[in-house]
């Protein structure tokens, strides 16, 4: 039997926590429901699901419809997109089938990238390499926001399958699982015809649109900041978010950009973030005195989030008093930062 490999490269980095990821997986469980109740769909398509953050997961292989589970997706530090999609080639070259003269391979592939953020690795040698699967496989690229490096976006695949969605309310994100279920219920009904395999489905231009390469790309500074922490009772780490505040000071005539962060969001892991972040050390760092806000933690209920130690990494605490580290295992005394303390240093995760 012919084969419609279906694959969803996922990004799950930090700037995904929080509703987007929610919905996400919940949008993963429609788009499969709805696709076995397609004959069509039952009798070619065979699913994958790889996540990547630091590091890429292959949480789903190969797997025909009606036996795929989908389990929770994981989350980690850093946005290694390069790296994902060498992964997500060298798993096209082991699993879909080729044609020979005894017998007829799979149908072309369609792979779905949804991201968020930009690469923290360096991607160019997977583009070099992606520049001979392009025609073997049918790439669509959906930026969640505008965010994602819509450069990056561009040189994997056709203009009109680089896309941005805009709206992602819980409505919004509703249309777009939608849209990816009538794309490859399309598919799944064009197999064998190359003039049709590679017609989308209309977009919504209030949720979904086309980059248009006619004018300049826009960008977005991901300056958001996070902050990994481990639950002094659980042992489970958790992550912390802050966006940025930016104003401008007067000083002595001289105009001076200052920017704070605010907290936003506060998100219990578990520790397959560890398995899922880059192995590299983080060496960004940004001082506490820029931070507006504390998290409490979200496994075990602690009010101080952001106790620092000696180590250098950040815990939770119910209050002043000895506490164990359980990054490192080590006992200190922790008490309120001094007013006129240097505020310390805290190591700023990927993103």
């Amino acid at each position: 039997m012919r084969r419609l490999p279906i694959y969803f490269l996922l990004d799950v980095s930090e700037s995904m926590l929080g509703e987007n990821l929610y919905r996400l997986e919940e949008g993963l469980q429609r788009i499969i429901g709805e696709l076995r109740t397609d004959p069509h769909a039952l009798e070619t398509a065979w699913v994958s699901v790889i996540a990547f953050a630091g590091r890429t997961r292959e949480v789903v292989p190969l797997t025909e419809l009606p036996s795929v589970h989908l389990p929770q997706l994981p989350v980690g530090g850093g946005t290694s997109f390069g790296r994902a999609l060498m992964f997500l080639m060298d798993q096209m070259d082991a699993r879909i089938r080729r044609g020979d003269g005894e017998q007829k391979g799979d149908w072309k592939p369609i792979v779905f990238l949804i991201t968020d953020g930009k690469p923290t690795d360096d991607v160019e040698p997977a583009l070099v390499r992606w520049a001979r699967y392009a025609s073997r496989a049918t790439l669509v690229a959906v930026s969640i926001g505008r965010s994602a490096d819509l450069r990056v976006l561009n040189r994997l695949t056709d203009a009109d399958k680089v896309l941005t969605l805009d709206d992602v309310s819980d409505e919004g994100f509703r249309k777009f699982i939608a849209w990816v279920t009538q794309a490859v219920q399309s598919r799944s009904r064009s197999v064998g015809d190359p003039a049709r395999e590679e017609l989308m489905p209309a977009l919504d231009d209030d949720i979904l649109k086309k980059l248009d390469l006619r004018k300049p790309i826009e960008t977005v500074d991901e300056t958001n900041a996070y902050f990994v922490s481990n639950s002094q009772n659980t042992r489970l780490p958790y992550v912390s978010r802050y966006e940025p505040l930016r104003d401008e000071l007067d000083i002595g005539g001289r105009p001076l950009q200052t920017v704070m962060y605010r907290l936003s969001g506060c998100y219990p892991v578990n520790n397959s973030y560890f398995e899922m972040t880059s192995e590299q050390p983080d060496v960004a760092t940004l001082s506490s005195d820029q931070l507006l806000g504390m998290p409490g933690c979200p496994h075990c209920g602690n009010p101080v989030g952001f106790a620092m130690c000696s180590c250098g990494n950040t815990f939770c605490i119910p209050g002043a008093g000895e506490h164990i580290c359980p990054w490192c295992e080590q006992a200190g005394s922790f008490t309120p930062m001094d007013a006129d303390a240097e505020a310390p240093e805290i190591n700023r995760a990927r993103g």
